[in-house]
């Protein structure tokens, strides 16, 4: 991807989002990480292990909405993080786990989360806030909280402009 160029963001997978975490799908019922349950009128999925190392706090962030301009990332070297949504997919820009003081722009990725799935970044994998696909939305997200302040730090090289499919072919 040269540094000009836009990233689209793809819908997340296990796979595809295999080298910044881990991906729950708790609404397709074919996922070995959740244990699925059903009785009388209703099914559902619980993650087999913690969501999360350590006692998580929960959050919610009111995002944005894409496309946007990633210009700012922060990392957290001693927490996971959980996202995921309320009730509208959200986009979520991450740049890979490093030591280095920002992240390139040039290394980032942008992943839709859709309602009833779950991302789990590892620790210092680069991520922006998330926006929404179609309009400000608010997430909800998961990490031990108070072990030391994660600064936002600006992508080196500039912004990455960060689009939908459905932006990118409005553009063209």
């Amino acid at each position: 991807m040269s540094g000009g160029e836009a990233v689209v963001a793809k819908p997340v997978t296990a796979e595809n989002f295999s080298r910044y975490g881990k991906v729950y799908d708790l609404t397709g019922d074919t996922d070995a990480k959740v244990t699925w349950t059903t009785g009388d009128g209703w099914r559902d999925g619980f993650t087999k292990s913690p969501l999360i190392d350590g006692g998580g706090h929960l959050g919610i962030t009111r995002g944005g909405a894409a496309p946007w301009n990633c210009g700012a990332m922060e990392r957290h070297p001693l927490t996971e993080e959980a996202i995921f949504c309320l009730a509208e997919p959200v986009i979520l820009a991450v740049a890979p786990a490093s030591q280095a003081k920002a992240p390139h722009r040039d290394d980032i990725e942008a992943f839709v989360i859709a309602p009833g799935q779950a991302v789990v970044m590892d620790r210092n994998v680069w991520h922006d806030a998330c926006r929404g696909v179609s309009g400000p939305t608010p997430y909800y997200w998961m990490a031990v909280c108070g072990l030391g302040e994660t600064p936002w730090v600006p992508v080196t090289g500039g912004p990455k402009r960060v689009e939908t499919a459905a932006s990118e072919g409005a553009l063209a």
